[in-house]
């Protein structure tokens, strides 16, 4: 199927930023190095000369955090972090002072993809496979944007916003926001009314306002939190479990463990025979190094559910990496006496017998 073009509604979302001048500094993500190297050399060939490289989701995003690329220039198809999750954290954070055009590539791109890259914001997209002219042409185009006047008001409103609502001044941060709508609809300002809205206790106009927020942008983890908090008070458990672990869900996608482990607790007081969530926080203990708390969490799902293979595999993880091979051992074969055809465990359960050492 023939790419849509550059001016495709996917991206009818996408920002408009401020242009940038002189040298500015671009990042490219890509895990194949040749990729690199030929965008890299596309960039020199208009001039551009300060870049950094990346070869994976997770190197991006510390070089994102040191360095403060203007640029970024990220494949879709990157073996940890996808194109698309490094957007959703960088549009989310929105690292202070910090105003970042994002470019995404890749071979991956499908309609929902694109329509996900358009809801959170991203800025251009380079339909895969694409020419150098192509490259040069679209990375020279989008640098030279200009910032829509009415985006710029929309922003020092937003920017009011916020101070009005740290300051308890609700009815005046909720002006404001109407005053923000009259010229940009995104899913930040629906989201500040929606939290001043349940603070005042009107929990049905802000679930409302919280809705159009993840409508806007699906992966707005907050908005689904909030929206889980409001139906706890209303005493509509299933409604706050559903929405609490999907945003505990958005923020584990994103590494964003601390977050996603406050609402699993959360979610908990609610219902605490819940086997998904014991098993969500054991990924997180583990992913951070806790790795008693990992296999204590992982023990209390098996309890709630014996009968789930994939518990006993990623218990089985946590084990290899304590050196508690003969348990691991133990555990890989209960979840393969489970789920014969369970081919990742017997993968392994055979790695770990020749010696191979679990990569954290």
């Amino acid at each position: 199927m023939e790419a849509p073009p550059l001016s495709s509604p996917y991206l009818q979302e996408r920002r408009i930023v401020k242009p940038i001048t002189g040298q500015p500094t671009i990042l490219l993500a890509d895990a194949n190095l040749e990729v690199l190297d030929q965008n890299a050399s596309l960039l020199q060939e208009i001039g551009l000369f300060n870049h950094l490289q990346a070869e994976s989701g997770s190197e991006a995003m510390a070089m994102i955090k040191n360095f403060r690329p203007e640029l970024l220039i990220v494949s879709q198809d990157l073996p940890d972090i996808s194109g698309l999750s490094i957007l959703s954290l960088v549009r989310q954070q929105e690292l202070e002072e910090m105003r970042t055009i994002i470019v995404v590539y890749g071979k991956k791109l499908d309609d929902r993809t694109l329509t996900k890259l358009g809801r959170i914001g991203v800025d251009s997209v380079l339909h895969h496979p694409y020419s150098g002219l192509d490259f040069k042409k679209q990375v020279t185009d989008i640098l030279s944007q200009t910032l829509d006047p009415k985006l710029e008001k929309a922003e020092k409103l937003q920017e009011k916003c916020a101070t009005q609502i740290e300051s308890g001044q609700y009815e005046e941060a909720l002006q404001t926001c109407n005053e923000i709508l009259e010229v940009d609809s995104n899913a930040e300002v629906f989201y500040n009314m929606g939290y001043i809205l349940s603070m005042r206790g009107h929990f049905q106009e802000a679930l409302k306002s919280f809705r159009k927020a993840t409508l806007i942008n699906n992966q707005h983890a907050r908005a689904f939190k909030q929206m889980g908090l409001i139906y706890q008070k209303m005493g509509l458990v299933d409604n706050a479990q559903q929405h609490l672990e999907h945003a505990a869900e958005l923020h584990m996608t994103l590494n964003q463990e601390n977050e996603a482990e406050e609402i699993l607790n959360t979610v908990l007081t609610l219902r605490p025979n819940t086997t998904n969530v014991y098993n969500s926080l054991g990924i997180i203990y583990r992913r951070q190094g806790r790795l008693e708390e990992s296999v204590k969490a992982y023990k209390k799902a098996m309890l709630v559910h014996p009968d789930d293979e994939n518990i006993y595999f990623n218990i089985a993880r946590a084990q290899i990496e304590l050196d508690r091979t003969a348990e691991a051992q133990e555990s890989l074969k209960k979840a393969i006496a489970l789920n014969p055809s369970f081919d990742p465990a017997k993968d392994l359960l055979r790695a770990i017998g020749l010696g191979f050492k679990l990569k954290p």
